[in-house]
């Protein structure tokens, strides 16, 4: 019998406070065609490594490694304030939440996890690794692509998030969507 392949990726649950600011500046992007496809406020996290096609039975192995890499990690503090888009705001893809603080540190986090999941055949993404909070994609084509500029200038109240747990997640599409389903759980020093 084949393996199971399954959508996986590792990210940090966000504060309930995320989701919340997420629905407000929903309402500053003009999208007349509905081509933003918007993130469920449960799904709002912040991902450090999508590994993508994974067999269900390497799950355990790479949770094993990955533990055994981050062992004695110390816990992040990172702020949710500003926002942007990929790849230009004429021609936006991705409508997301800007992400500060320990920046430098949850980039070495995410060079740890590719140095254990490398080997075992997830290769990195072409892109570098900029810490964001997705909150949309834009679905091509359409003749009139959605107007973000009162996104981009949206000033909200940042939020304040310590990143004290790293989860291995399912992405598994349903009827209602997709769930995130929480793999593994990675815990973090507290410093």
């Amino acid at each position: 019998m084949p393996d199971e392949i399954i959508r996986t990726f590792f990210g940090f649950e966000l504060p309930t406070e995320v989701p919340r600011r997420a629905a407000g500046l929903r309402t500053l992007v003009d999208d007349p065609k509905r081509a933003v496809r918007w993130v469920k406020g449960v799904n709002i996290h912040l991902t450090v490594r999508f590994l993508g096609a994974t067999p269900r039975t390497a799950v355990e192995e790479i949770a094993v490694a990955v533990q055994s890499k981050l062992e004695g990690s110390p816990s992040l503090q990172v702020r949710i304030e500003g926002t942007g888009v990929f790849p230009t705001p004429t021609r936006p893809r991705v409508l997301w939440l800007g992400v500060t603080g320990d920046i430098a540190r949850l980039q070495q986090l995410e060079e740890s996890i590719h140095q254990v999941v490398q080997p075992m055949g997830f290769p990195r993404e072409k892109r570098e690794f900029i810490p964001h909070i997705t909150l949309g994609r834009v679905r091509y084509p359409q003749k009139i692509t959605p107007d973000v500029a009162k996104f981009l200038h949206a000033e909200y109240e940042p939020v304040d998030c310590p990143l004290q747990a790293l989860h291995l997640y399912e992405s598994r599409l349903g009827s209602k969507g997709v769930t995130y389903i929480p793999l593994a759980t990675f815990p973090l020093m507290h410093t």
